[in-house]
């Protein structure tokens, strides 16, 4: 007898059911992999249909921007050589043109108070009853001379 006799039909129903699942799963895997493949080839297709291999810029225009880097580098180091010599001196400055200017009208400006309060004492001398008025204008003009005086430090004291 052989071994096809001796099962049951239970147990080959069994069997052909098993073997029936492995098959359905070994296609549906085969069927996954075959969408797979073709999705990725049509993919594919669409962008060398599309141009996606195109250059964008020219070796022409590649070599021109290297030039100009180039001479804009050279341009670059020679700025910065440049820079190098420039010293930026404070007595040579405008700045400090500007401060000795200023320094000068502060004393000019002190020397013409003086002068003022000289004359004014002069014209008090000669005119009875002005030591009052005097008085007030002396503190005025020593207000503005003080006022001055600080200004003119205030202008050294800059560097």
């Amino acid at each position: 007898m052989s071994e096809t006799e001796e099962l049951t039909d239970e147990q080959r129903l069994s069997i052909l059911e098993g073997k029936v699942g492995k098959n359905r799963t070994v296609i549906i895997v085969i069927s996954i992999a075959v969408v797979v493949i073709l999705s990725v080839s049509l993919t594919l297709t669409l962008l060398n249909a599309l141009g996606g291999d195109k250059n964008y810029a020219t070796q022409a225009a590649f070599e021109e921007q290297k030039v100009i880097i180039a001479s804009l580098s050279a341009e670059l180091e020679k700025q910065r050589s440049q820079l190098g010599t420039l010293s930026l001196n404070y007595k040579q400055s405008e700045v400090f043109v500007f401060q000795q200017t200023m320094i000068e009208q502060e004393q000019s400006y002190q020397e013409f108070l003086k002068t003022l309060k000289l004359g004014m004492y002069d014209l008090a001398k000669m005119i009875q009853g002005s030591r009052t008025w005097l008085d007030v204008y002396n503190d005025k003009v020593d207000d503005g001379l003080n006022a001055s005086k600080q200004r003119e430090k205030n202008l050294k004291r800059i560097k």
